[in-house]
């Protein structure tokens, strides 16, 4: 970001000199005999300072697109970095006890969780993945929260996928899904469910969640994980996503809606 912003200056600063030299030059051809050679050296020194102006705010133009671009992926690293970061740890902590009791059990776990790290640490870092990897990475996130959990969870995930290959930005699901079991399931004493709906057509991607809710638990997490959310959102699909959640007796429900251009 320096780089380019001090490469940007120096571009300027020569462009600032060139041009008042240039003017100079053409004041000083009419020191010259001849109006022909006269008019011809006007004529070549505007087509030369006409040539720079252009070429330094076509210059400036694509640095600036750059910078832009720089930021915007900055911006996207450091939301990206936000990410369930305590779901790890709750995992490992998981895993620890699972060992003493199940053996077995714990060696899927681990291979759930191998998984689930893989895709977060590597796949997470590009601009798009395969919507079947997303689901993969949904689906290893419940196995992994349900073996928490001391109790029945109802959980059921409705899929219709016209293509598995389409292409999404990562990690823009598992923020509704951790949302729905750390403030729905974890709160719930009985009949304790999360279900989700993803579709995908020709026009859209629409994932929805529902969840138990309680309307005296605390929403301030779920406001810091939504704004990071709709952060992303924003910076990935300016006009062309929707984000909205409904309340209905004790059921809570958010869908994303993301429109293919």
């Amino acid at each position: 970001m320096k780089f380019g912003t001090s490469n940007l200056r120096l571009k300027y600063l020569f462009l600032g000199i060139s041009i008042p030299l240039l003017i100079f030059a053409i004041d000083a051809t009419t020191d010259l005999d001849g109006g022909f050679l006269k008019n011809s050296v006007r004529i070549l020194l505007a087509i030369a300072v006409a040539y720079l102006i252009f070429y330094w705010t076509y210059e400036y133009r694509k640095s600036i697109q750059k910078l832009k671009k720089d930021k915007l992926e900055a911006e996207l690293m450091l939301l990206k970095n936000q990410i369930n970061p305590h779901f790890f740890f709750n995992t490992l902590n998981n895993l620890y006890a699972l060992i003493k009791k199940d053996a077995d059990a714990a060696q899927d776990y681990v291979l759930k969780l191998s998984d689930l790290m893989r895709f977060t640490i590597y796949d997470s870092g590009k601009e798009n993945v395969q919507l079947k990897d997303e689901i993969d990475y949904l689906i290893n996130f419940i196995d992994l929260q349900t073996a928490r959990y001391h109790k029945d969870i109802d959980v059921n995930f409705e899929k219709s996928i016209k293509n598995p290959e389409t292409k999404v930005a990562p990690l823009l699901f598992i923020i509704l899904l951790e949302n729905a079991f750390k403030h729905g399931i974890e709160k719930a004493t009985d009949n304790a469910f999360v279900h989700l709906q993803l579709i995908e057509d020709e026009n859209k991607i629409s994932f929805t969640v529902k969840n138990n809710y309680d309307a005296e638990e605390s929403s301030e997490d779920k406001g810091i994980g939504l704004k990071n959310l709709k952060d992303r959102l924003n910076l990935l699909y300016p006009n062309t996503h929707q984000l909205y959640n409904k309340i209905e007796e004790n059921t809570y429900s958010t869908t994303l809606d993301i429109y293919k251009k």
